[in-house]
């Protein structure tokens, strides 16, 4: 097995355990919300994370981001900067920061680096294992301030 593989295998288990001691009896998965327009990128990123054991919730611009959060309760939102529509990923951010402030962001982007404001940031290209990283420190600092998840996914309308 290569070495990288068995890195982010490694990376995979210890999130994977760190879901696991995070949840109670009466406490889920936290809802991830993916906001990817490029599909085999969005498409990727969900089925990692559900395959982690989160839920995950997939919108293709921040618009659609905007609608989901107005229904349903979510933990993270994973969003790249630079989408399609009238709201980019930082307007995005910033709207969840005034609106919903419970909600940790974390931005991704090939062409643009946020500044200082937004605190968790991965570059594209990105190895999944790194997003693994990325999310395991945003649980276990939820954690530590004892807000672990404690939501579970609503069914939205259409589901």
């Amino acid at each position: 097995m290569p070495l990288q593989l068995c890195a982010a295998r490694a990376v995979l288990i210890r999130m994977t355990a760190l879901l696991s001691a995070l949840r109670t009896a009466d406490a889920a998965a936290p809802v991830i919300l993916v906001v990817e327009d490029e599909v085999l990128l969005r498409l990727a990123a969900a089925q990692h994370l559900r395959e982690a054991g989160c839920e995950v919730l997939e919108a293709r611009t921040a618009d659609e981001a905007l609608r989901l959060l107005e229904q349903a309760d979510v933990d993270v939102v994973f969003s790249d900067i630079t989408t399609p529509g009238r709201m980019d990923g930082l307007q995005l951010v910033d709207w969840v920061r005034e609106h919903r402030p419970e909600v940790v962001t974390i931005l991704t982007s090939g062409k643009l680096h946020p500044d200082g404001r937004y605190r968790y940031f991965l570059g594209k290209p990105y190895r999944l294992a790194d997003l693994d990283l990325c999310l395991a420190d945003v649980l276990h600092e939820r954690s530590a301030e004892g807000s672990a998840p404690k939501r579970r996914l609503a069914a939205l309308p259409g589901d």
